[in-house]
């Protein structure tokens, strides 16, 4: 979706309503005039109050909003964000169908120094309990406003995909860690159930953890995955096992489109979480344990990489194409980021600690026994996490190779050698700006790639992007390139990802001696 602020700010002359219950016994004739006293007054607790728990707004522009909470969100947006004299509902009809009460009419709002703008709305209450909530509110044409809810990509490959998730809390671990992780894996049993693409309750601690205005993601809750909870591995066959390590600020779940496509073609796939530095735990039961943005821990390392100095080193590692200067700026880079070394460490152990937590579910769990092919592991990661996975590629002879996707390699790599094949991939959002890996390719003693993609940006390795810009495009070249790379290095197969650049122009791939 472009521009999707703007198109926000649109709408939110659009979304002027709100509502008053009525208890029972109280004429339902004209409800919605209780909406325009409180949205008039600007009561964001009324506003809020009036909403069923799981109410859906929709318009003709963006995706719907799903639950008062973030449709209370975007009144908070709105109302800092526009200056609105008054605004006032015109009723045409009421009538009621089954045991709804629905009023239909013209919205009518008034700018500060613009014309009047009129919009057709349509209000559906339902009785919870004592009260009238509204439970689905249109604006706009009705046939208009109810887009289709984006939905993640088909996988493209045979198997069907299973999904579980763990969790362990720190009562014995020695490090005092709790250790919390998502499997997604090949399966051949279909229920009549897909897992939802990000529970209700994971939407609101990521946007709250990462500070995205709630409305823009609530109907992440509305999206079903191509995942089916809890099933049996396809039995009788050993996966090769893909861990992978979030950016930082993120979640387990947060890169499934690539996720099922790589269980589809027989990985399994797991992503890890982190005490502190992820926005969310998710337990097998599926309750969200939250991070606090304010812990000390994510605060002193949010601000590590500031200052004119770190600009200047990541300057030259983002612009300079000589190999010395690229190595001593990295070095010194490393050197003033002693917390991210450290959490680059801390995801790095977090990590081999669920390598050993994989191998008592291979003994243990009902429906993973015995799936887990443990000598051929592979490692990837989005920013820190993919400074976790040149850590691991390095110190771990567990792991068969790895991917570094848009991430400044932090650790002790740069005192070590890469022993097993890798790829630096970086995102060039213009010019020829780049996360060089010139150091690490020149001291490489196997296949080292340097991978770049012409219109990416950072966060372009997550769905998030793929939803707000609906680029298919953006995620297929990475299921592409990812499953490409471990399909020769982790299978064996014979394949050459290096012709993707072929297919895709934006994509450049070279190794050091290029």
């Amino acid at each position: 979706m472009k521009n999707i602020i703007t198109l926000i700010l649109f709408i939110g002359i659009l979304l002027n309503v709100s509502c008053q219950n009525k208890k029972v016994g109280i004429s339902r004739n004209y409800l919605i005039k209780k909406l325009e006293k409180a949205e008039n007054s600007k009561d964001l607790k009324q506003i809020e109050y009036i909403y069923d728990e799981n109410a859906i707004l929709y318009t003709d522009e963006i995706p719907p909003i799903k639950g008062k909470t973030a449709i209370a969100s975007i009144y908070n947006f709105m109302f800092t964000k526009q200056n609105i004299d008054f605004v006032k509902y015109s009723i045409d009809s009421t009538f009621e169908e089954q045991n709804k009460h629905i009023e239909l009419g013209k919205l009518i709002t008034k700018k500060t120094k613009q014309p009047s703008d009129t919009s057709d709305f349509k209000a559906v209450f339902k009785q919870k309990e004592d009260a009238y909530k509204i439970t689905e509110i249109n604006f706009g044409k009705e046939e208009k406003t109810k887009l289709e809810t984006p939905k993640l990509l088909e996988p493209t490959g045979n198997y069907q995909i299973g999904q579980t998730t763990h969790y362990f809390d720190k009562t014995g671990d020695k490090n005092n860690r709790t250790i919390a992780f998502q499997i997604w894996y090949p399966t051949q049993t279909i229920s009549d159930t897909k897992i939802t693409y990000q529970s209700k309750e994971v939407v609101k601690a990521s946007a709250n953890f990462l500070g995205f205005p709630l409305f823009m993601i609530s109907y992440f809750s509305l999206i079903e995955s191509n995942s089916y909870p809890n099933t049996s591995v396809y039995p009788n066959i050993k996966f090769p096992i893909l861990l992978y390590n979030h950016g930082y600020g993120g979640f387990t779940s947060v890169y499934q489109t690539v996720f099922e496509d790589l269980a589809s073609h027989g990985y399994i796939v797991v992503s890890v979480a982190h005490e502190n530095e992820s926005a969310l735990f998710i337990t097998e039961e599926g309750k969200v344990i939250t991070n606090n943005p304010n812990n000390n821990f994510y605060k002193s390392r949010s601000v590590e990489l500031s200052g004119l100095k770190i600009g200047e080193l990541q300057s030259i590692i983002l612009n300079s194409n000589n190999p010395k200067e690229n190595h001593e700026a990295y070095k010194e880079l490393i050197k003033l980021s002693p917390l991210h070394n450290k959490s680059t460490q801390l995801w790095a152990n977090d990590t081999k600690k669920v390598i050993e937590k994989l191998k008592f579910l291979n003994i243990t769990d009902a429906n993973l026994k015995g799936s887990f092919d443990f000598k051929n592991i592979g490692v990837f990661g989005h920013s820190v996490g993919g400074a976790t996975a040149g850590q691991l590629a390095s110190e771990n002879n567990q792991i068969k190779a790895g991917i570094n996707l848009d991430g400044f390699q932090f650790g002790n790599l740069i005192n070590n050698k890469l022993k097993v094949p890798f790829m630096f991939v970086s995102s060039n959002p213009e010019g020829n700006g780049y996360l060089r890996a010139l150091t690490f390719m020149d001291k490489s003693v196997t296949e080292c790639y340097q991978v770049t993609i012409k219109g990416f940006s950072h966060s372009s390795f997550t769905d998030l992007e793929y939803f707000l810009q609906e680029n298919s495009r953006m995620i297929t070249l990475q299921r592409e390139l990812i499953r490409d790379f471990f399909d020769k290095f982790i299978k064996k197969s014979d394949t050459s990802f290096m012709a993707l650049e072929r297919k895709y122009p934006e994509l450049t791939i070279s190794t050091f001696n290029d």
